[in-house]
């Protein structure tokens, strides 16, 4: 079936590729073209007509093959952001020059760039349109004449431009306002040979005539709100039928979502569609790019983190740059990945490119943003100076883990933490220390199809309470209680609640047993929350052999973590869950669950624990045997011989690693597990890196006169904390 891609790469290389990397890995080299450019879009031909392709960016052409800089145009600064949100080269007045087309957010603009000829002097700029604003757009053939059209993806409102092909006249073709929002992508849905139109709630359908028929709107699905620009329509399985790929762009996670077609065989009535996670390691990825960078005859999905999108605001803004390629495997449908960039400054802005720069015979990527100009350069023809590309920096290791406001750089140097952005730095490091106790977080080879099995279904009340089992990776399935609240009118807030050491396991928190006051999952499904209740490993109904995963898991809390993922996975494909509202609660093993899973998942906004910590110092007077099983981390007595001041992090800095999201503490006073006063200290510290990134609001703590418990009146408490974080 025939790929439509989003992005121009039509004009610079084809798919159809013969030769195969040898090791079938993906290695680039990152070259710097302007460190301190701003610009979020790119372009790339032949500017000067000399037979090699130039980058494009902003106000300045770079003339290869030595970069050289020349100016191109005054580009107006709204608000401190460059009015260029794309560059799309484009022919539109007919003179055989590539001109570029611009749709801009801030200032509402579309607009045309004019190639000024052989004299190459300052270009000009004509006003198309002021519809409104706009993510940015891409070239299409919308109508099917052999021409690329204007899709511009309008936040409020819905059309695509035709230019024409002798004169230069746009003209403006209304679609369906359903369409309008944020993400956008364009492919055929439906095999009938015509490019349909997708965005986050649905698609599309292209009649007959695109220019004059009414467009027909399918609401078949319902992803998260801030879809990437744009979003990919091909066919992932091979299978027949066109899937759509998108990524959260202001947000976490890069998705599939999978086109499941009636066939005589199957005994599906109608089309269906199958929500599938492919990686939320990392965040920000606005734009997407698809392209066969091995060689091998499969297109990959390439995703880049955007630079401060929101100036911080978003989750993990400030979090390491990363760029990666995702290769989907058939057998375990699942998508292997590639890092192609990780820790640079280097990304994607709103406009990549991906083009065969150097000519060599394999993709490259550009990657404009607001922290620089990049080219990625393939190595694929070039694999003698991998090598030279790759660098190991050793691990920074520090002594006292309540000092959070320094950092060590390269060489173990020691940096004030005075931003948030230096922040990250140390925050990076925690994460990197917690994997070295726990082992490392799965990457997304593992992250197999959910296939949910429903085993038992109750209707109460307030809400229906599914007992289900669903795939974590190959060969394992946790069993969980799913909680749906009733008569939803809208997406609603979702909780993932994690138990704490009971043989009933998950039935705790689902209310069929044990403590009342640990019935936390069926208290917020009675308020309106979607609420999943996993089985911790050996708990429950779940049988675990920790002896046996011992090769794939060196802790049993890493294995946790990443059914827990899972878990956030489930919720995030159910209809009823609205994706940017989902946190996590938990008590006493379930507590300091929850707080390492949201360590590791960006997803989770919103925390409570309770009576789940204290510093290491402060447990049991620093004697750390209790943590040491294989249900959680042997590696405290096989590697640092249970002395806290060997582990290599502490409650301190995992506490502090969730700012600026929301964490609600319960420590009673008279807790025997968890010793109030180490969480106190851990309070303390923490609330000064909640302080630094402007949120000290976001951490609350609450000192119950009481023991290992959760009373009522803090339960309410951390409910309507958890209102006014989510909802």
């Amino acid at each position: 079936m025939r790929i439509l891609l989003l992005h121009c790469v039509a004009l610079f290389a084809s798919l159809a590729t013969t030769a195969h990397a040898e090791d079938g890995g993906i290695k680039f080299r990152v070259h710097t073209i302007k460190a301190d450019s701003t610009y979020s879009a790119s372009a790339v031909f032949d500017v000067n007509r000399d037979g090699k392709l130039d980058i494009v960016s902003g106000g300045w052409w770079y003339e290869a093959p030595k970069w050289k800089r020349h100016f191109l145009r005054e580009v107006e600064e709204i608000r401190g952001r460059f009015d260029g949100y794309s560059n799309l080269p484009i022919d539109v007045n007919g003179d055989g020059w590539l001109d570029l087309v611009s749709a801009n957010y801030r200032s509402s603009k579309l607009y045309w760039i004019e190639h000024p000829g052989k004299k190459l002097g300052p270009w000009t700029t004509h006003e198309v349109a002021k519809p409104g604003p706009m993510e940015t757009a891409r070239l299409v053939d919308v109508d099917g004449d052999g021409r690329l059209d204007v899709l511009p993806n309008g936040v409020r409102f819905a059309a695509w431009w035709e230019i024409g092909e002798k004169n230069g006249k746009w003209t403006r073709h209304e679609l369906p306002t359903e369409v309008a929002g944020h993400g956008i992508g364009f492919g055929d849905i439906n095999g009938d040979g015509r490019g349909d139109i997708v965005s986050v709630n649905g698609w599309l359908e292209a009649p007959v005539d695109r220019r004059r028929e009414r467009w027909r709107w399918h609401p078949e699905f319902q992803l998260h709100r801030d879809g990437s620009v744009p979003m990919l329509v091909f066919d992932v399985d091979s299978d027949g039928d066109n899937d759509i790929v998108w990524s959260a762009a202001h947000h976490t996670g890069l998705h599939w979502l999978e086109q499941v077609t009636p066939k005589a065989e199957s005994q599906i009535p109608a089309r269906e569609w199958r929500f599938h996670t492919i990686d939320t390691s990392w965040s920000q990825a606005h734009s997407l790019l698809l392209g066969d960078l091995n060689n091998d005859g499969k297109p990959e999905v390439i995703a880049g983190k955007r630079y401060m999108g929101h100036d911080g605001r978003d989750p993990g803004e400030y979090n390491p740059m990363i760029v990666a390629a995702y290769s989907f495997q058939p057998k375990s449908k699942t998508f292997r990945r590639d890092i192609i960039s990780n820790g640079w400054k280097a990304g994607f802005g709103l406009d990549p490119k991906l083009v065969d720069l150097d000519g060599d015979g394999d993709l490259d990527l550009i990657g404009p943003g607001r922290s620089g100009l990049y080219w990625f350069e393939n190595l694929l023809k070039n694999a003698g100076s991998v090598a030279t590309a790759e660098k190991s920096t050793k691990l920074p290791t520090y002594d006292d883990h309540a000092k959070l406001l320094h950092y060590h750089s390269n060489g173990n140097q020691t940096q004030p933490v005075k931003t948030p952005a230096d922040w990250a730095h140390r925050r990076q490091h925690i994460l990197a220390h917690m994997q070295m106790v726990m082992g490392h977080l799965p990457d997304p080879s593992l992250r197999v199809p959910l296939d949910v099995k429903v085993l038992e279904e109750v209707t109460t009340e307030k809400y229906v309470r599914q007992k289900v089992t669903f795939a974590s990776e190959p060969g394992d399935r946790v069993p969980a209680y799913l909680l749906i609240p009733r008569n939803l009118k809208a997406q609603a807030p979702a909780m993932l609640c994690l138990h704490q050491t009971t043989g009933i396991g998950k039935g705790e928190p689902a209310g069929l047993g044990g403590r009342p006051t640990l019935h936390y999952a069926h208290e917020l499904a009675n308020r309106g929350y979607v609420c999943i209740v996993p089985d911790y490993p050996s708990f429950g109904d779940y049988q675990y052999d920790f002896a046996q995963w011992r090769k794939s898991y060196i802790s049993g809390s890493m294995k946790a973590i990443w059914n827990n993922l899972r878990a956030v996975d489930l919720l995030e494909s159910l209809r009823e869950v609205d994706k940017a509202r989902i946190g996590c609660i938990g008590h006493s093993l379930g507590g300091h669950n929850s707080l390492f899973t949201s360590v590791f998942d960006l997803r989770i906004r919103a925390v409570v624990t309770s009576c789940g910590f204290t510093a290491f110092h402060h447990y049991y007077g620093g004697k750390l045997k209790g943590w040491t099983s294989n249900r959680y981390m042997p590696r405290i007595n096989d590697l640092y011989g249970n002395d806290p001041d060997r582990v290599p992090f502490d409650f301190y800095e995992i506490i502090a690693a969730l700012a600026p999201r929301g964490v609600f503490v319960n420590a009673p006073l008279e807790d025997s597990n968890f010793d109030v006063g180490g969480v106190r200290k851990v309070i303390a510290e923490a609330s000064k890196v909640y302080e630094l990134v402007g949120t000290k609001e976001n951490l609350r703590a609450v000192y119950p006169d009481s023991k290992h418990d959760f009373p009522d009146a803090v339960r309410k408490d951390a409910y309507d904390w958890l209102d006014q974080q989510l909802k």
